[in-house]
């Protein structure tokens, strides 16, 4: 079957690094899209793949004479396959820094390790892909963490969805292959990714003793996906020690399986909770590893609540690099039970908040979290949102709204 060809919203964000940058990277999980986004972007490229065994082998050889190509971009694909050429990449644009020279891809976070983040710094702009956003797969161009730190939450137009689509679109994930599959043949897909990735990570990452353990490992993540982390709970579960399991979960990070979302504080009360809350990086993949199905979703085993947290983190944060305010994205807990789900905060130090819901219904009380920032935190506070099910948006307050989680989108 053909690729499915989506735009994506990244690249513009690489054409643009491409005018004043010399190296820039896409990076992303395997089979996100990045080798279909730079075999489309508009020009005149020269694209090797680090895939492709002689190439590899050129590369490792001769480094240097690699990459000393013609004046056009040269885009190297799987870069991580051979960390050398990095170091001749440095040297190459020492010479010459030219803006658009190295396109680099990586399913690995490649500047993750200090040696390599030297190597490149003052050098190289990254941007993320992920799997492909829902705003991608209808066409929209999203805008809602700008309106929510404009406060123009309550004049948007949300896209009326079903909370049967939501379900569907939670079971999907955004992976384009799996878009292209259905029942079991979706499943298989995703258990076939995890394996190749897991195998993959052992390859061009780093040596890992118990390599059979990381699918029981990411199991169990999926399993406490948008909680807090307990490194020691972990460890009790899989027999591994904290410290060697700490180092698992850098790589499952290192290759975008999962991401760990750090707690936010501004010092409001020495009560508040410093673990970070783990997300899985697509929630057709969080679904699998669960062991459910679609139509397993409307059963009332599920874990819904954590699902649609997942689901809406990951939309906000495939948002983040579009958006003009570049906001960070957190939680928020303290030893009181005070939570709130996602927080984000720009570098001038505004904060938006956001809760989410797997209901069609919100009441005051979904609002005590938010309520408790805005008191704390005074004309910093932008504006805080419950997103629900829903169809209506719905003032609760000053700056405070229930609004249907296609807004995200919409």
């Amino acid at each position: 079957m053909a690729p499915l060809m989506v735009p994506r919203h990244a690249s513009d964000l690489v054409l643009q690094a491409l005018e004043d940058t010399p190296v820039v990277v896409v990076n992303g999980a395997r089979q996100a899209g990045k080798t279909t986004l730079v075999s489309s972007l508009p020009g005149e490229y020269e694209v090797t793949t680090l895939d492709n065994a002689t190439q590899r082998a050129s590369a490792s050889f001769d480094p240097t004479q690699f990459v000393n190509r013609p004046d056009r971009t040269l885009i190297i694909d799987d870069v991580q396959r051979v960390p050398d050429l990095l170091l001749a990449i440095k040297e190459s644009v020492d010479r010459d820094r030219r803006a658009g020279r190295f396109l680099l891809t990586g399913s690995t976070r490649l500047l993750s390790t200090p040696r390599l983040s030297e190597t490149l710094a003052g050098r190289v702009e990254i941007i993320d892909l992920w799997p492909l956003s829902v705003a991608e797969r209808v066409g929209c161009l999203p805008t809602f963490v700008d309106r929510l730190f404009a406060g123009t939450i309550g004049g948007a137009t949300p896209l009326r969805t079903a909370r049967t689509r939501y379900l569907d679109l939670i079971a999907e994930g955004g992976f384009p292959e799996a878009l292209k599959r259905t029942g079991l043949r979706r499943s298989r897909w995703f258990t076939n990714y995890v394996t190749t990735v897991v195998e993959r990570l052992a390859d061009d990452v780093a040596v890992i003793e118990r390599l059979h353990e990381l699918p029981v490992l990411l199991e169990l993540c999926a399993a406490r996906t948008s909680n807090e982390i307990n490194v020691a709970s972990l460890s009790n579960d899989i027999g591994i020690p904290a410290r060697t399991l700490s180092t698992y979960l850098a790589h499952l990070q290192t290759v975008f399986l999962l991401q760990l979302l750090p707690a936010w504080s501004t010092n409001l009360s020495s009560k508040v909770i410093r673990k970070p809350k783990v997300i899985i990086c697509d929630t057709g993949l969080a679904t699998q590893l669960l062991g459910f199905d679609r139509p397993g979703l409307d059963q009332p085993a599920a874990p819904l609540g954590a699902l649609f947290e997942n689901f809406v983190a990951m939309e906000i944060r495939k948002q983040l690099p579009l958006t003009s305010s570049d906001p960070r994205l957190f939680h928020f807990r303290n030893r009181d039970g005070t939570e709130v789900d996602l927080v984000l905060q720009t570098r001038r130090g505004q904060v938006g908040g956001i809760e989410v819901k797997a209901s069609g219904t919100v009441t005051g009380s979904d609002f005590t979290g938010l309520r408790f920032l805005q008191s704390r935190l005074g004309d910093t506070f932008v504006g805080g949102v419950v997103l629900y099910t829903g169809a209506d948006i719905v003032s609760f307050g000053a700056n405070l709204w229930a609004a249907p989680i296609s807004i995200i989108w919409g």
